[in-house]
């Protein structure tokens, strides 16, 4: 016959299983749902992000591209210049070895110059802006095409506008080595403007000249710019975009639109923006960076407004380039990858619920099986447990008279002990009236004295058979009590054994009412006296127990604290276990395990036990304390 918590937990070993099947697998469902819609939006929302972040890279790679291809171009221009004018120099310096080999045997050294001068004279390079000179080894110029006031002249202190005696300067260059370049500031004759100018120079050796030639760096450089812009108008990428360049003033260098040369620095969005302004500001502060905007401008001839420009500054040639794209070009790719998602989402879900499905049923299926087993489990467990209840209940009537058993030994003991004196006194009072009555001697007044004697040593002993019999009677009736009285009771029991051992008792007891059964706290507190009655016969110095009864806040407190230097810390843990003893064979090890039960079970109160260190009278003892707590009637 099954109770009826039985009944309830067989309940629910048979339907909570299924409950919790199907709520996991909704809940699962559900979470699952969630979750994929999240991750679903924010995949849409990453491919946007991917995107747009792509073509950000893709026009900023592009720009990279040609700002390198112009930095490698602007950083070799004077090589390539140095280059190009050795190259023309040693081109006209075989004119004049050839025409010397030529002549030397038939013309004068002035005719063969004159030779030199013919030759040289229409020789033009860089579109037309390159020419050759010749000095001798004195600074007298003895040809120059453009200036030819100044042949004959002799340029020897000749400074430009550094300070530097330009011919002077490169001349003792030349008679340590037959070449050299060099470079110096000289009016351009058109524009009658300074500028900087690279030559090169080479010994003509037969006639101890040299002959040279120089180009302007800003001229050579704006040839080069020309050449680059030429190079980039033509350049394409995706979608037949284009790369620009600007100068910071805002004018359009490159000649891949309408607005080729024109500044774009004022042209602005219906709202007012200025972007070709903004871009250039955002070079000189930052020299690189994206621009996005409402492009509403007029140069926008394309379909979409929402652009967005990568620019990058070109130090030293105030260039700015930038290349762009617009976002909702990208509308169709984008709109092209979410529908991909979608149908990717539409198959995710329906994998998941036939899988769900799957796995619900297959997990219905096992739990039918783990019910059943359950089931059968339950009940051969009940069988285990009422058998074990009986064999412990068994067990803890064995141990209940076992401890009897063995308080009664010490109960014997103690009624030996306390019963040895008024013996000892019965048996002086009757062999002195015996001896007194032998002799004729006994009076009155003895005889009556010897028998008051008897009869108060006869009243002794049947007040400690009193007190012994109350102790051993089997009342287990709860009623309240004084801690007080018992204290003194379990003293008056056990005083006995404690004075033949030198065990002196320290009390501090206030009145306290508990409620249980008296006997079974006397019967605790004499295991644990014992005890410390045992571990204190090792001690060679005063021997002490403190027994403290006091109320902290609504619980009574019992304290036992002896001078006995305490439990070893490896058993103090173990001390309340069944048939645990340090006593070897004089020991049950059941009298502290029965204490715990009766202090729980019969009194509901709490019994602990700890070390401790303390001082008293000035003397530091250590010892073990056993605690016991109630609570108390109010």
């Amino acid at each position: 016959m099954l109770s009826k918590k039985e009944n309830f937990i067989i309940r629910i070993i048979r339907f909570f299983p299924f409950f919790l099947i199907m709520a996991i697998a909704i809940i699962g469902a559900y979470l699952f749902l969630i979750e994929h819609e999240r991750h679903y939006k924010k995949e849409i929302i990453s491919v946007k992000s991917k995107f747009i972040n792509s073509e950000k890279q893709r026009i900023k790679n592009e720009v990279n591209r040609v700002y390198n291809y112009i930095q490698f171009h602007k950083q070799n221009s004077e090589k390539k210049l140095k280059k190009l004018i050795k190259y023309q120099v040693y081109e006209a310096h075989s004119v004049m070895q050839g025409l010397y080999e030529e002549y030397k045997d038939t013309k004068s050294k002035e005719q063969i110059i004159e030779l030199f001068k013919a030759a040289l004279k229409n020789m033009r390079f860089l579109d037309g802006r390159g020419y050759f000179y010749i000095y001798d080894m004195k600074g007298n110029n003895i040809f120059h095409p453009i200036l030819k006031f100044l042949e004959g002249r002799s340029l020897w202190d000749y400074k430009d506008i550094t300070g530097k005696k330009i011919v002077q300067e490169g001349i003792s260059v030349l008679k340590k080595q037959d070449e050299t370049y060099d470079d110096w500031y000289w009016q351009e004759p058109k524009s009658k403007k300074v500028k900087r100018k690279i030559g090169f120079h080479k010994m003509f050796k037969p006639y101890n000249i040299f002959v040279g030639t120089g180009e302007y760096v800003e001229d050579f450089e704006h040839e080069l710019k020309q050449s680059i812009l030429q190079y980039i108008s033509t350049i394409r990428y995706l979608d037949n975009r284009v790369i620009s360049v600007m100068k910071n003033d805002g004018k359009l260098l490159t000649l891949n639109n309408e607005y080729a040369l024109k500044n774009l620095q004022n042209l602005q969005t219906k709202s007012g923006f200025k972007p070709y302004k903004e871009m250039s500001l955002l070079a000189k502060k930052s020299k690189e960076g994206y621009i996005s905007y409402k492009d509403t401008t007029e140069k926008n001839k394309e379909k979409f407004y929402e652009k967005t420009a990568f620019v990058k500054a070109l130090d030293g040639w105030d260039w700015v380039i930038y290349a762009s794209f617009y976002k909702d070009s990208l509308k169709k790719e984008i709109n092209q990858r979410v529908k991909s998602l979608e149908e990717e989402d539409k198959k995710t879900i329906k994998s998941f619920f036939i899988l769900a499905t799957a796995l619900t049923i297959f997990m219905l299926l096992v739990s039918i099986y783990v019910i059943k087993l359950l089931e059968k489990s339950f009940f051969d467990y009940k069988s285990k447990i009422l058998e074990q209840a009986q064999k412990n209940r068994e067990k803890d009537a064995i141990l209940a008279q076992q401890s009897k058993m063995a308080a009664m030994g010490e109960m014997i003991a103690n009624i030996t002990h306390q019963w040895r004196q008024p013996l000892s006194v019965v048996s002086t009072a009757v062999t002195g009236l015996r001896f007194e009555k032998e002799m004729g001697i006994l009076k009155d007044e003895n005889f009556y004295r010897g028998m008051d004697s008897i009869h108060d040593s006869v009243l002794h002993l049947s007040n400690t058979i009193e007190d012994f019999r109350n102790f051993f009677k089997p009342n287990k009736q709860k009623v309240d009590f004084d801690l007080k009285d018992v204290v003194e009771k379990t003293l008056k029991l056990l005083s006995s054994q404690f004075d033949i051992n030198n065990i002196y008792f320290i009390k501090n007891i206030d009145a306290i009412k508990i409620n249980g059964s008296e006997n079974e706290l006397v019967q605790v507190l004499i295991n644990i006296l014992n005890n410390s009655r045992d571990a204190l016969k090792s001690v060679e110095n005063r021997r002490l127990i403190f027994i403290d009864v006091k109320k902290e806040e609504d619980k009574a407190i019992i304290k036992v604290t002896d001078t006995a230097g305490g439990i070893p810390k490896d058993i103090i843990n173990k001390i309340f276990e069944p048939y645990f003893t340090t006593k070897e064979k004089k020991g049950t090890g059941i009298g502290l395990y029965m204490s715990k039960q009766i202090i729980k079970d019969s009194l509901k109160g709490e019994i602990q036990v700890s070390n401790k260190t303390f001082t008293h009278e000035g003397v530091e003892y250590k010892g073990a304390c056993f605690k016991l707590s109630f609570d108390v009637i109010v």
